[in-house]
């Protein structure tokens, strides 16, 4: 019945459709592209063994796995500016959470990556958190859905959160909701109705789903966190120890003095493992909810055509040198999941380093689209595909604040703050980043090598500049 809709994407000839030589209306692959909030890289696909994702996991077991992927900055706000428009934070002076790009007189005429789709012939959708503050109206068809309540509702009281320390409304967790009552919920039944839609139009859409957890507040109902125990979540130990190699500047830049008083009531609390149920309590929440869209996929056939990106923004500590939140260039926080599944393609893990920033060029050349040309990212096509060479890429760059970067190849993670100091880690014998090595003479072969993709220039932050709350940047 839906044949003609159903064209195969045979050989990938699509993927290699020449930029501006679009194939026929029907033959172009339709996109989901789903973005999570907060998610780093604590999921079953990438190796973690507390994680439970199963829909998650079955959608990596027909994608690209992109095992080294990394946001371009560790806050919401930055990261999705950077992928949306194709370009680096330090090229535009999109640092914080705020301002969007198009609110900044220099980038405001920029073709964004849904928008892209949406001139060049697909029907362009968006639902949920997709662009950080509010909704891109240049991007997307539909009148803007709301956010469904976004990161509340809030219980009348916090579950856990002590209103006498003074910490932020988010700063809370606990059971809370049933399925129904959330916004993840009624973000999903929105995009499964588009789906739906689609497929009774049998015209190519982009359709892009922003979830809300497990950002903070940590609320999910009861029934997920039943799935983790919390007799078998281990607290997290004091990390003090791993603090003593750092500079001085990178502990300012993370605000450390501020973010211990947290840090600090948890163990005093006795509150890790129960902030990490929570935080995987969510995680679950948000894998059952796009399951649902999977499935949608599925009933409907448009699976046989649509390509499915999966992506978080950015990371999370979860206590990792006595840290919770995000806002570091440190692993935990810049690395986040990327899966990209393309119907007719096999299964492939990928190791080598890519960025966020890549994925408007890799959409565009799957769909056989044009691009702007000053995108900063480089296309993931031929290393989906395996060709020859096509691991010997640049590492990727991240960028916290105007002047730091982290530089992330196969093996290191080299992090050149703005006042020259440096942090080395090296990820075949120290995963967990809890011995900088930067200071060591044997080290200064590969920090030369690294070095040199540090920006020589860098963007001062973009006028309106809100959320970068850092006291390296007074007033920013």
């Amino acid at each position: 019945m839906m044949t003609k809709f159903l064209i195969a994407l045979a050989g990938l000839a699509v993927c290699e459709a020449a930029h501006g030589e679009a194939p026929a209306l029907q033959a172009r692959p339709n996109i989901l592209f789903i973005v999570v909030d907060d998610l780093n890289d604590e999921v079953g696909f990438l190796g973690d063994t507390h994680a439970i994702t199963p829909n998650m996991d079955r959608l990596a077991a027909q994608s690209a796995v992109f095992e080294n992927t990394h946001c371009q900055a560790p806050i919401c706000g930055p990261s999705r500016n950077s992928f949306l428009t194709g370009k680096h934070p330090h090229n535009t002076g999109l640092y914080g959470l705020d301002p969007m790009f198009r609110d900044v007189p220099e980038l405001s005429d920029r073709i964004a990556l849904p928008q892209n789709f949406r001139q060049q012939g697909y029907t362009s959708i968006g639902v949920g958190k997709v662009y950080h503050s509010k909704p891109d109206p240049l991007s997307f068809d539909n009148k803007n859905p709301g956010w469904f309540g976004g990161y509340g509702p809030f219980p009348d009281k916090p579950i856990r959160r002590d209103p006498d320390q003074g910490f932020h409304q988010f700063f809370d967790w606990g059971p809370y909701l049933e399925d129904v009552e959330t916004a993840d919920h009624k973000i999903a039944e929105y995009a499964i109705r588009q789906i739906e839609e689609a497929a009774r139009k049998q015209t190519p859409y982009f359709l892009a789903v922003g979830f809300f957890r497990p950002h903070t507040p940590l609320y999910a109902p009861k029934k997920w966190f039943d799935l983790h125990p919390l007799e078998a979540i281990a607290p997290v130990p004091d990390q003090s120890n791993d603090l003593t190699d750092l500079p001085a500047y990178a502990l300012k830049l993370v605000n450390l003095d501020r973010e211990q008083k947290w840090h600090q009531w948890l163990h005093t609390m006795n509150y890790t493992a129960e902030f990490l149920q929570a935080y995987r309590a969510c995680v679950s929440y948000t894998d059952h909810n796009i399951g649902k869209l999977l499935d949608a996929l599925d009933k409907t056939g448009l699976d046989k055509n649509t390509i499915v990106v999966m992506a978080g923004d950015q990371g999370m500590q979860n206590g990792s040198k006595n840290l919770w939140w995000k806002r570091t260039l440190w692993e935990q926080t810049t690395r986040v999941p990327l899966l990209i599944k393309v119907p007719g393609q096999p299964h492939r893990r990928i190791k080598s380093p890519v960025g966020l920033v890549d994925l408007y060029p890799t959409l565009c050349k799957l769909a056989g689209l044009s691009a702007p040309a000053d995108l900063d990212g480089l296309s993931l096509v031929d290393l989906m595909k395996g060709s020859p060479g096509a691991e010997n890429r640049p590492p990727a760059v991240i960028s916290h604040g105007p002047g730091n970067f982290a530089v992330r190849d196969l093996r290191w993670n080299y992090i050149h703050y703005t006042d020259g100091s440096e942090e080395l880690y090296d990820h075949d014998t120290d995963p967990a980043e809890r011995h900088n090595l930067a200071a060591n003479a044997e080290s200064a072969v590969v920090i030369a090598r690294l070095k040199r993709f540090v920006p020589e220039k860098w963007a001062d932050f973009a006028p309106g500049t809100k959320g970068f709350d850092c006291s390296q940047f007074p007033g920013k």
